[in-house]
């Protein structure tokens, strides 16, 4: 019989098994290469090695999605340099058009080159891959502009993860490319209407010594004298008096401001005489230049015009204009009631406010035989008034009578005819044309007086004044002159007023222009440091760069229905800001209640609060509601109106829904807005031609007394007859390239190419600067083309950078549950060895019995 040890067995045979189990975990680590199979084996090599197979996916995914914004870049590469390549052909047609010798045949030709290479450029813009637009913003599936070149796009940037929590942008917006900031470029402006040297011009007139010479269109230069800018009657240097300039703007900081100065302009010696170079070193101080510091850069361009270059890079703050005259007054609307002469700088085809009753005519400096009234008279429709322009379209439906005085023409021996004589009347019927009111005006006056109407303003020449040297009817006629004429304007026997200001003298007090169904003004609403526009969210104070508490701005408009209103807008801190509209059932026999104030109701207020906005808190929102109720307003009924007022002088919740509803129905008309551009627009959503006009003004803009001027705080200014933008750091590239098209067409080759004309193009910079503006276009798309390319380029690094990271994970990770092969071989062969001597051990037990112990 076998003996054996039962315990010594089982023990024996736990070590046997577990050798096995030791083994053959050992032999699936050099099998698999890993340390572990299972969570169980080792918890902490196993959430380690989790947390770096996450990290490695986040890797994989990030050089996928590199991968993928890193060819969208190459995509939008390849369209930006297909946009620079178009850019210079743009670039080389536009400075072909600047050569003088083009016939208007050759004009059209390139222009419709450049309207193609226009069209190629929005096709660009318009760039689509796989279904999705590479300009559109985020709006991927919406075509990005128009064929006008609206943008319908947005300005979001798309974004992809290129790492754990690392967002990277790989798209260039239609926004940024073709609405963008520069803010290395600088804002320069330039005022329309070249200025020639008046002496050189004239010689007959202005020079003792040049007496006989011919004149010369020589453009003035800053070294000429102040005399050589404005003109003069004669040839006496030292009976001049003094000029009085009339200055309007903004600064560079963003404030405006207004300003009243005088130089002398006679002199005994010409070294001691003003020069041009000391008006615009005034206009420089009026901005903030000092001795020490320069803010802005004024100098006389090659043709005459005053040119502003705001030397803070990328600030687009800064606005001027400049009248002049030889009368010295408080308020610049006298100067045409006086018949003052006045110096213009500045020139828009903005139709005025009818403002003046009685207009003054002013004798031409040059040639004495003539006397104009000094308005530009236009038709409701902004053409100036021809012979066959009735008489009924110069002037409001109101005015029913002209009043002409004056004094006699020269008799026909050259002589000044002092006799009275009665004023003349007429009466305006439905029929009567300009050429029946110049036949009545000769006639009545009498002599050798001949009236005609040139570029809309009535011109009359006295062919009795004569050649002060000879007494005889030959050039030049600088010889005394009798004749003088005025204008009133009645109102059923009272005297109304029924004439616009000259539209060379307006600053602020202009229509916007109107293009169809939309109405748009000119001026864009920038922020105070010059960096960025209005929104409607913006207040007016962080844009007029200080308080408007106190301020009043009328609105002189026709209303969507075409009907004249005259209302205004009042800021306050004190009582709140209110909409002021005249009352359609005012009783004479209460004046209190001819005009209905509306309160502007503070939108963020929650029930049950109802407080009135203070002025500096009124927003651009808020002002275009007010606008747009203004512009509906014959399309309510008046309790609609008196629903919204102050009950016992408080606002009132019923008020404010009232107010609401107003928003409400004019919204359901026609919208106000503010462009991407700042410019504030209104459309009439109902008509293709729209029957709105509307301007907005501070009722303080034209004065100029000591009070005002001392009390002036800066004011808000929406469409204006201003200085002309040549370049900003704000680009708007299809509206440029319009504008550039429109001077190439015209043969515009720099402003005031029209002359005295009237013409819609006169604020066209012309073929001259939109060469400079285009520059700056081209250098703008390059910068874009850099920008893309750096948004390549940081893929390219970000691809590199994630599959070096993955590596190095990886080598973690084989570090982590990875085995050692070789130590594990050995550890293999040493449990190998054991569990062949534990085999052979039992082996032996096995085989023993009572033999063994005998």
């Amino acid at each position: 019989m076998r003996i054996t040890f039962g315990t010594k067995y089982n023990q024996m045979n736990y070590y046997q098994s577990t050798m096995q189990q030791k083994l053959s975990d050992i032999n699936t680590k050099i099998a698999s290469g890993l340390k572990i199979q299972y969570g169980y084996q080792d918890s902490s090599v196993f959430n380690q090695n989790l947390k770096l197979e996450y990290e490695e996916l986040t890797l994989d995914q990030g050089i996928d999605n590199s991968n993928t914004a890193y060819t969208r870049t190459l995509n939008t590469d390849k369209a930006l340099s297909e946009l620079s390549e178009t850019a210079l052909q743009f670039n080389t047609k536009l400075i072909q058009a600047a050569n003088d010798i083009h016939s208007p045949t050759s004009r059209e030709a390139i222009a419709r080159d450049l309207e193609k290479l226009k069209e190629h450029m929005l096709n660009i813009a318009n760039t689509s891959i796989g279904g999705e637009f590479l300009f559109a913003g985020s709006n991927v599936k919406i075509r990005p502009f128009t064929e006008s070149g609206e943008y319908k796009g947005n300005s979001d940037r798309l974004e992809t993860l290129i790492s754990s929590n690392n967002l990277m942008p790989y798209n260039i917006t239609g926004q940024e490319l073709f609405f963008g900031r520069d803010s290395d470029s600088y804002k320069s402006i330039t005022t329309n209407i070249r200025k020639f040297n008046q002496s050189k011009l004239n010689p007959d007139i202005m020079d003792r010594i040049r007496r006989g010479d011919i004149p010369e269109e020589v453009y003035i230069k800053e070294s000429d004298t102040l005399r050589d800018l404005i003109g003069d009657d004669d040839r006496d240097t030292t009976n001049n008096g003094k000029e009085f300039f009339y200055m309007r703007g903004v600064r560079p900081d963003g404030t405006s401001f207004k300003s009243k100065f005088s130089f002398d302009v006679g002199y005994n010696n010409e070294k001691n005489a003003t020069r041009v170079q000391d008006l615009l070193e005034k206009i420089g101080r009026e901005f903030g230049n000092t001795t020490k510091n320069k803010v802005v850069d004024v100098s006389m361009n090659y043709w005459g015009e005053i040119e502003i270059k705001n030397l803070d890079p990328g600030n687009a703050n800064i606005d001027f204009h400049l009248i002049s005259s030889n009368a010295d007054v408080e308020n610049v609307d006298d100067l045409q009631k006086m018949g003052a002469r006045v110096t213009s700088f500045q020139k828009s085809p903005f139709l005025g406010s009818y403002t003046q009753s009685h207009l003054e005519s002013v004798r031409d400096n040059y040639d004495h035989r003539i006397s104009t009234l000094p308005s530009t008279f236009l038709t409701k429709d902004n053409a100036p008034a021809t012979l066959t322009t009735k008489i009924r379209d110069i002037f409001p439906p109101e005015i029913d009578s002209l009043v002409f005085a004056g004094t006699r023409p020269n008799t026909n021996d050259g002589k000044v005819d002092s006799t009275p004589i009665e004023n003349l009347q007429i009466s305006i019927d439905d029929d009567m044309q300009v050429r029946d009111l110049l036949k009545a005006i000769s006639l009545h006056f009498g002599g050798k007086l001949e009236g005609e109407i040139i570029n809309g303003e009535l011109t009359f020449r006295d062919n009795n004044v004569r050649n002060l040297d000879t007494d005889m009817l030959e050039p030049p006629f600088n010889g005394e002159s009798g004749f003088s004429i005025n204008l009133t304007t009645f109102s059923r026997g009272v005297e109304s007023q029924g004439i616009r200001n000259d539209y060379k003298m307006e600053y602020d007090r202009v229509s916007f222009e109107n293009r169809g169904s939309k109405l748009v003004s000119n001026v864009q609403q920038i922020l105070k440091g010059g960096m960025g526009f209005a929104t409607d969210e913006t207040k007016l104070s962080e844009v007029a760069g200080g308080s408007i508490d106190g301020q009043v701005y009328n609105l002189d408009l026709s209303d969507h229905n075409g009907i004249p209103i005259f209302a205004k807008v009042e800021f306050s801190n004190a009582q709140g800001s209110f909409l002021v509209l005249p009352n359609p059932d005012f009783d004479p026999t209460k004046p209190e209640s001819a005009e209905l104030r509306i309160p502007l109701y503070n939108p963020h207020d929650e029930p049950p609060a109802v407080n009135l906005t203070k002025a500096d808190d009124v927003t651009y929102r808020q002002l275009m509601d007010s606008i747009g109720i203004a512009l509906n307003f014959t399309n309510q009924d008046s309790q609609s109106y008196l629903n919204t007022l102050l009950q016992d002088g408080t606002p009132t919740q019923e008020g404010k829904k009232a107010y609401e509803e107003l928003i409400k129905a004019y919204k359901s008309r026609m919208e106000v807005n503010l462009t991407p551009q700042g410019k504030m627009e209104i459309k009439d959503t109902m008509r293709s031609i729209s029957r709105m006009q509307f301007m907005i003004y501070n009722a303080q803009s034209n004065e100029f007394s000591d009070d005002a001027l001392r009390n002036h705080r800066s004011f808000l200014t929406f469409n204006a007859n201003n200085a002309l933008t040549i370049d900003q750091p704000d680009v708007s590239i299809f509206e440029g390239i319009d504008e550039i098209i429109t001077a190439v067409r015209s043969g515009i080759y720099r402003p005031d190419s029209f002359g005295e004309n009237y013409n819609p193009d006169m604020r066209n910079i012309g073929i001259q600067n939109s060469i400079e503006l285009f520059g700056h276009f081209s250098n703008h798309i390059e910068k874009m083309i850099a920008q893309n390319g750096a948004h390549g380029r940081s893929f390219e690094n970000a691809i590199r950078r994630n599959e070096v990271l993955k590596v190095q994970i990886a080598s973690i990770k084989s570090d982590n549950i990875g085995t050692d092969v070789a130590q594990t071989y050995n550890h293999f062969s040493n449990l190998t060895t054991n569990y062949n001597a534990v085999l052979s051990s039992t082996s032996r037990i096995n085989q023993m019995s009572l033999v063994n112990y005998l």
